[in-house]
């Protein structure tokens, strides 16, 4: 089961830096499992009630409540329970570090308190603001407003931005010498900067998007066969493909997808 909140986008301004809001109300007495694979963001995860029930890798992954989180290599496996609300902020890879200036690889597959990245006073204020809002558009007017504060913010190596773009163009399909030829950056240049900007190697980031970017075509095309789910994705064969299935979503391609045996 992968968790689906209530979606929101950033306004244009933020967009280059946040890829959505999401946002759960879950009523009293609701008890749900779920797990939920890497997504290649980072973000806010703050939680209204209760400390969220998530581990990854095996450990435990919340700090606190509320909480500034990295990159996850494995899946998040949880239960969610009500009654609760939990407002996340879907960050795209390099915004934390935009923001606030964080190496990102302090941060990859765990979380810290808000108020250890903000400050306390700054902290609690964007909490107790969250909390007195009324509804959801209050809540996403609240986050806009906050941080809209933080820009500009810090500036990436122009180099490792376009190697962001070519792995997002090329669907995670590309290897490293690829991208030291297209954007003119050594290897081991281009595995410093993705650490501190995004808290992983390229390598490990470009396989996180080539496996969402096989899940968004499974979404669009029901029914395909497994030859053109491999070739359209970037897998060698099926084989290759429930390798990635297992590693990130800890589940077999055919427990969750029909496929076309034809």
């Amino acid at each position: 089961y992968v968790m689906q909140p209530a979606h929101f986008l950033p306004p244009d301004s933020l967009a280059p830096y946040i890829a959505f809001y999401g946002i759960f109300d879950v009523d009293e007495g609701f008890h749900e499992p779920y797990v939920s694979p890497p997504l290649g963001l980072c973000g806010f995860i703050l939680s209204f009630n209760h400390i969220i029930d998530a581990t990854t890798n095996g450990k435990l992954f919340m700090k606190g409540r509320h909480c500034a989180t990295g990159q996850i290599t494995a899946p998040m496996i949880g239960t969610v329970h009500g009654k609760e609300k939990i407002v996340m902020v879907f960050i795209q890879p390099c915004g934390l570090y935009q923001f606030f200036g964080i190496d990102m690889s302090l941060l990859t597959n765990t979380s810290m308190l808000l108020h250890e990245l903000l400050g306390r006073d700054k902290a609690d204020a964007l909490v107790e603001q969250l909390h007195a809002a009324a509804d959801h558009a209050s809540i996403i007017e609240t986050l806009n407003a906050f941080f809209l504060s933080y820009l500009p913010g810090f500036e990436i190596e122009p180099k490792i931005k376009h190697a962001i773009d070519y792995i997002h163009q090329q669907k995670g399909n590309v290897a490293i010498n690829d991208i030291e030829r297209y954007c003119f950056i050594t290897a081991r240049s281009l595995e410093r900067y993705f650490k501190i900007y995004i808290g992983l190697s390229p390598k490990d980031y470009a396989k996180i998007f080539r496996f969402k970017c096989l899940m968004n075509y499974i979404q669009e095309n029901p029914g395909v066969t497994w030859n053109v789910l491999c070739e359209q994705n970037g897998y060698y064969d099926q084989t290759h493909l429930t390798r990635y299935f297992t590693r990130f979503l800890k589940i077999k391609p055919t427990e969750m997808v029909v496929v076309d045996m034809d």
